[in-house]
């Protein structure tokens, strides 16, 4: 073979597999970025209805006895979560309950999924309707601290809520030539002091 023809064919091969080897770098990195995108829209959901529901722990509830639940994974308490519900005066509350169950998630391609849930139950006073939603999380916890940021397991003395959220892709963005499977992760720890607490 023509010396020339062969070293054309060995430069033309290794071009190929060059431009093979971006256009999968390029496809890829589209893929991450779009699951990405769909994960943090689903995250700030999240984050933003758990953060809005603890601020308002105790508010206008006109008792002391605000703290349900206080569990790693599961926290139930008293408060007026909305504006305008009716709500608002003493002794007219909510009742807001965050469960991370031990329950894979089904819907979805990550193996590190549980469900959330979070439960509104509004002032029998004023009734309407209940509401349940259901999320897809791989990790939540709660610590519960006092005054001096101590975790305590006694209601009555709590003070600041900790709490770590992991949320992960629904579905992998890369899986590599051995199997394994990467998912997109966002992680959120905030430490929260509802105001009714402080006093």
């Amino acid at each position: 073979m023509n010396l020339n023809i062969f070293t054309s064919f060995v430069i033309g091969g290794l071009f190929l597999l060059t431009l093979l080897a971006f256009n999968n770098f390029v496809f890829n990195s589209a893929v991450e970025t779009t699951t990405g995108v769909i994960t943090e829209n689903s995250f700030d959901t999240i984050v933003e209805i758990l953060q809005n529901d603890i601020n308002r722990l105790g508010y206008n509830t006109g008792t002391a006895d605000n703290i349900l639940t206080m569990k790693d994974g599961e926290f139930k308490f008293k408060g007026d979560i909305y504006d305008e519900d009716g709500s608002g005066t003493v002794a007219d509350y909510n009742t807001v309950e965050w469960n991370l169950t031990s329950n894979k998630a089904t819907s979805t391609d990550n193996p590190n999924d549980y469900i959330l849930t979070r439960t509104f139950d509004p002032d029998p006073f004023f009734g309407g309707d209940s509401e349940d939603l259901t999320f897809y999380v791989t990790h939540l916890e709660f610590k519960y601290l006092d005054a001096n940021g101590s975790e305590t397991n006694d209601p009555e003395l709590v003070k600041q809520v900790s709490i770590e959220l992991v949320h992960e892709s629904k579905n992998s963005y890369y899986v590599s030539t051995k199997g394994a499977e990467k998912f997109y992760r966002s992680v959120w720890n905030r430490t929260i002091v509802p105001n009714n607490l402080t006093f």
